[in-house]
């Protein structure tokens, strides 16, 4: 029986059960599975179509920057999705800060634990080696306001400005 024929319609997998993944794995996961599929499609079709090898290899290739860029932008998206909270609330901070509100600040800084939770599996993934400097930027900022006392305004903005710099080159 020759591919382009064959029917998958009344295919199943009887007792098959797939290990949990985490959603960054996931996304890189379906940007892959979704190049080869088009890949396989592409060359699919050219054969069935009677294309010669080159042919095919050229509309796989096609095919393939295709899939790879829409991956790339749905990756973008995400990757914006998930820091704009984050420079939302750290420029909101670095405004209080300059205008001397330390109180303000740090009242505001107390949501950031939440907010960068949800970010930091899209941010590592996207920064990749450069994450540890990212990594060094939050540290910095959760231990000068999560203490006791308020931090001085200059100690405060040094940490603001640390991190707000690669989150915004990370976005580009």
């Amino acid at each position: 029986m020759h591919f382009c024929s064959m029917r998958f319609s009344n295919f199943r997998w009887p007792g098959l059960s797939l290990p949990v993944i985490s959603l960054p794995v996931m996304a890189s996961l379906r940007r892959l599975a979704m190049v080869a599929l088009v890949g396989l499609l592409a060359l699919n079709l050219s054969a069935c179509s009677g294309a010669t090898l080159s042919q095919a290899q050229d509309a796989a290739r096609t095919a393939g920057n295709v899939a790879k860029t829409a991956a790339d932008l749905t990756g973008n998206e995400q990757l914006k999705a998930a820091v704009t909270p984050v420079l939302k609330l750290l420029n909101t901070t670095e405004k209080q800060v300059e205008a001397g509100n330390i109180s303000a600040a740090s009242t505001t800084m107390k949501t950031f634990r939440g907010i960068w939770d949800t970010a930091q599996p899209v941010v590592k993934l996207a920064a990749g080696s450069n994450y540890g400097l990212i990594d060094k930027g939050v540290t910095t900022v959760l231990n000068t306001f999560g203490g006791e006392a308020a931090p001085n305004q200059d100690t405060a903005l040094a940490a603001v400005k640390g991190l707000i710099g690669p989150l915004s080159a990370l976005l580009g």
